[in-house]
């Protein structure tokens, strides 16, 4: 059997039932195949955008996605994708052509060494230049993507390996099972006597927690000892919005007020599957202060990383949460409930306002829209930028695997291809794409993408005619502005009339009261449909240097 066809078969044989990519001469012999197989392909018009759409495909539904392309720039193409679904640690199978074994170090055309370009932002990357060796790498590669910390694995097929012919029976192939750590029963008794302990502790729901599906044990636990939740903007959705024991995010942008609030106040912080890092905690020496830590985590680096807990737990979220409920059931201690009644007037009293009535359109005002028009019908897709931010501080999630953002790499151009491979895996819910106006033009080709295969996603632009987080910073940390204006988004550039080329409708919006009238419409439209609606140029975002010194704006 051809080297094409058993990569095809290994894919179905793993659980692949679809895929994103773009033929092209360095890996048509794996497009052969795939042709006559029962993975449904999407063509996308940017290779950069079928591995966002295979990363989005995951993180709606939990399960993998593979992403295709030919080699030199195709693959080079791949590498932002790949990036961004690593450091949010989302698996999913890239797989590149390449040219043929002979020509590799010998500048042929279009041939790159990608897998040396991309081991440094995917989990793992491999170049086959042996034909026998592809069922043993493809079996690993899977394992690796969903064992451990999950993450992207590229596999380079150089177009000889692709051709050659060995032994193969797919019925003998199995796919290796994934075994995650499972904690130490002791170590997770010192955690249940240091939260006996502690006076006022909080629990972290980490992005890692939505990926091991275990949002439902955390909130169990937390409700088994009365401790309040902040998510990070990765995990959220993983409480309700008005669960009592919901405190909120907590960080220098996505954060809260009350997120900020309960974390500062707190004595002991359970982190559970996340990570500590920069955009949540700020300034660490404010973060740590005088608390205790307890950092669950899969992956053993992570724990650490950032700074030395006082205990480390190394294991699988869900089965981390599993042992902690056990042994609080007959070791725990419910906490003060006067802070949880408290809680709840602090969620009234510090949710920031977003019922603005002026025109031009305060951008708060869209995120208040979105959230009383599309409850949990929907999914959200967002890439970077203060949109982005005002999107993590103000919309409210309920259920996990609904808010889909690029989190670590904020990257511009994710959010359309995502709510596409978003809407492919949970094609029940709306898929929407919030982003900026000028992000709108990173992959917006994807539309005709959508348009021709009539998924349709729907794309909310808040359009205050800036790259306005650079504006921001460069006013506030540097004291100029230069090249962040682009007046030309809210006048001359017509984002409907690109909407309508790509086969694709859409509307202008102005008042804050036609917001809700213009989702109705994208709602029932059965094509993908962009809102731009244009907005207060020079709205500043709550934020700071550290969790205890965040500017607030209105």
């Amino acid at each position: 059997m051809k080297v094409a066809e058993i990569v095809i078969k290994i894919l179905e044989k793993e659980g692949i039932t679809d895929a994103f990519g773009i033929p092209g001469a360095g890996i048509n012999p794996v497009y052969k195949y795939l042709g006559l197989s029962g993975i449904k392909h999407y063509c996308t018009r940017h290779e950069e955008a079928a591995v966002h759409a295979a990363d989005g495909y995951y993180r709606a539904c939990g399960k993998m996605a593979a992403a295709l392309c030919t080699s030199g720039p195709g693959a080079t193409n791949f590498v932002t994708g790949i990036y961004t679904a690593n450091i949010d640690s989302i698996p999913l199978i890239a797989i590149t052509g390449q040219a043929v074994t002979s020509q590799l170090g010998k500048d042929a055309f279009q041939c790159v060494d990608i897998a040396k370009i991309c081991e440094p932002v995917a989990k793992a990357a491999f170049c086959v230049t042996k034909a026998d060796e592809i069922i043993e790498i493809m079996q690993k590669s899977f394992h690796l993507a969903k064992s451990g910390k999950p993450g992207p694995i590229l596999i380079d097929l150089p177009l000889d390996v692709q051709m050659a012919e060995i032994e193969f029976e797919i019925d003998q192939y199995q796919p290796l099972t994934v075994t995650n750590p499972q904690p130490d029963i002791n170590i997770i008794r010192q955690a249940i006597a240091m939260i006996n302990q502690a006076h006022n502790p909080t629990i972290i729901m980490g992005g890692g927690v939505i990926l091991a599906n275990a949002a439902k044990e955390c909130v169990q636990f937390a409700e088994l000892l009365q401790i309040p939740v902040i998510t990070t903007y990765m995990a959220k959705g993983g409480i309700p919005v008005n669960h009592r024991l919901n405190a909120g995010h907590a960080g220098i942008q996505v954060g809260q007020p009350i997120g900020n609030a309960v974390f500062c106040e707190s004595d002991l912080i359970i982190g559970i599957g996340c990570r500590f890092t920069d955009r949540h905690t700020g300034n660490i020496n404010a973060y740590k202060g005088n608390r205790k830590f307890i950092h669950i985590n899969v992956e053993p680096k992570e724990i650490g990383k950032i700074f030395e807990p006082d205990l480390g737990i190394v294991a699988d979220a869900k089965y981390a949460l599993e042992a902690l409920l056990t042994i609080a059931r007959t070791e725990g201690k419910q906490h003060d409930l006067a802070r949880i009644e408290a809680l709840q007037t602090l969620r009234t009293e510090l949710k920031r306002k977003t019922d603005y009535d002026c025109v031009p359109i305060k951008p708060h005002r869209v995120y208040e829209e979105l959230n009383k028009f599309f409850k949990s019908d929907a999914m959200f897709t967002t890439g970077c930028g203060l949109n982005q931010i005002w999107s993590g501080q103000l919309q409210d999630i309920d259920e996990p695997r609904l808010y889909l953002p690029s989190g670590g790499a904020g990257t511009l151009g994710f959010d359309i291809p995502a709510a596409f491979g978003a809407k492919i895996a949970n094609p029940a819910k709306h898929a929407v794409a919030v982003m900026g106006d000028f992000g709108f033009t990173f992959l917006v080709e994807e539309l005709a993408v959508a348009a021709t295969y009539h998924v349709p996603v729907i794309v909310v632009i808040v359009n205050n005619g800036y790259l306005s987080l650079i504006r921001q910073n460069q006013k506030y940390a540097y004291g100029f502005e230069h090249a962040v204006e682009m007046d030309v988004n809210q006048g001359v550039m017509d984002y409907v009339k690109v909407a309508e080329g790509f086969a694709c409708a859409g509307e202008r919006v102005f008042k804050p009261e036609d917001i809700e009238g213009a989702l109705a419409r994208a709602a029932q439209s059965k094509t993908p449909y962009v809102i731009d609606i244009v907005c207060e140029k020079d709205t500043d975002c709550s934020m700071g240097p550290a969790v205890d010194c965040i500017k607030e704006f209105v």
